[in-house]
């Protein structure tokens, strides 16, 4: 009965209002779906890294576990809950595949989402972004059902990465095997001319990270994004050299700018194994909270904004296999095994003072 009630609230509201609200941001469109998100809103927390609103995070466990935005974790990251006080998270599993990360707060009592069965979803159905407040963060309809991505979709890339400005390649030892990148070319006016590198450079640290090739060159630049201050430790001419390099932001193509108009694309925003496409237009920091159908059965997370009136949902059936092995360890983050053991904290920390 609900579903029937805002079903007709939403269509009047969509008549009356002008073409670009139907895009699913205007107040009249939002009003009815609060009591679609009310549950799920309960299970939704705001991610902050470096001080800063990242990203959202969706609970899915009491004991204090929540998923989230692999790509958007960066630095010291703490979690605002729905009362409003915040907790420093440690990374249990990092899944680049599916782009999640199960993160864990030492709070006990929060209230999880319950996963909903999605395989007898029909294309055209309505849905809502819940997000930290009461009010939904989107709405908007199913437009293309649980599909695989094909073609560059399929490829994971991350536009937003830090841009150094090369063209890398392996370097190799006596031996055969990998002991940094080499510098094939430089982008005239990039972040590595810039800061004094020069081709045949061989990149063999980055921030006291060990560079054994281009792949791990490559995967240490997602980790950044342009603007940031990098220690690079280079060898020329056999002998190593220190540099400070400011990188600079990829190139966006024509399409990237058309797409992104009104709002800021996801940087990781391919390469998922299965998505649910809406037309809801997400902000890519509202990202990672729970997505619901007119009843409130969580269909999923929302996890890239990927175009201008495109947003990909990681659906149940995909999310719901990893839960396990992520809480087992199977895929805990490369630096929670290098780093040495942190000092054991209190069994209840102090959560920070509320915000008003």
């Amino acid at each position: 009965m609900l579903a029937r009630v805002l079903a007709a609230a939403v269509v009047v509201a969509a008549v009356a209002a002008p073409a670009s609200a139907q895009l699913s941001k205007d107040s009249k469109l939002l009003a009815p779906f609060k009591p679609v998100v009310a549950q799920a809103t309960e299970s939704t927390v705001r991610i902050k890294c470096n001080d800063k609103d990242t990203v959202l995070g969706t609970i899915v466990d009491a004991d204090g576990y929540i998923l989230t935005k692999l790509s958007e974790l960066r630095g010291s990251v703490f979690v605002r809950l729905p009362d409003g006080s915040e907790y420093e998270a440690t990374t249990v599993a990092a899944h680049k595949e599916t782009d999640l990360a199960l993160i864990k707060v030492d709070v006990k009592g929060l209230k999880a989402v319950k996963f909903a069965d999605t395989k007898k979803l029909t294309r055209g159905i309505w849905v809502a972004a819940s997000g930290p407040t009461s009010d939904p963060v989107s709405v908007g309809i199913v437009s293309v059902m649980t599909r695989e991505l094909t073609g560059r979709d399929k490829e994971i890339t991350n536009p937003n990465r830090g841009y150094l400005g090369i063209f890398p390649d392996d370097e190799k030892d006596g031996d055969g095997k990998l002991v940094g990148a080499k510098i094939k070319e430089l982008s005239p006016g990039g972040a590595a001319e810039k800061g004094g590198l020069l081709a045949d450079d061989i990149i063999v640290e980055m921030n006291g990270t060990k560079i054994v090739g281009q792949v791990t060159l490559r995967a240490y630049l997602e980790t950044l994004r342009g603007g940031d201050s990098v220690a690079v430790k280079a060898k020329r001419k056999g002998e190593t050299k220190d540099f400070k390099v400011i990188l600079g932001s990829a190139p966006k193509d024509r399409g990237d700018i058309q797409n992104a108009m009104g709002s800021t694309l996801s940087g990781r925003r391919t390469g998922f194994p299965q998505v649910l496409q809406t037309d809801m237009v997400v902000e890519a920091r509202d990202c990672g909270g729970p997505v619901v159908d007119l009843d409130g059965n969580v269909l999923g997370i929302n996890i890239a904004r990927a175009g201008r009136v495109e947003t990909w949902v990681l659906p149940t059936e995909v999310i719901k296999p990893l839960l396990p092995q992520f809480k087992a360890g199977k895929f805990a983050p490369a630096k929670a095994v290098a780093e040495p053991p942190k000092p054991a904290l209190p069994v209840a920390p102090a959560p920070r003072a509320k915000k008003s």
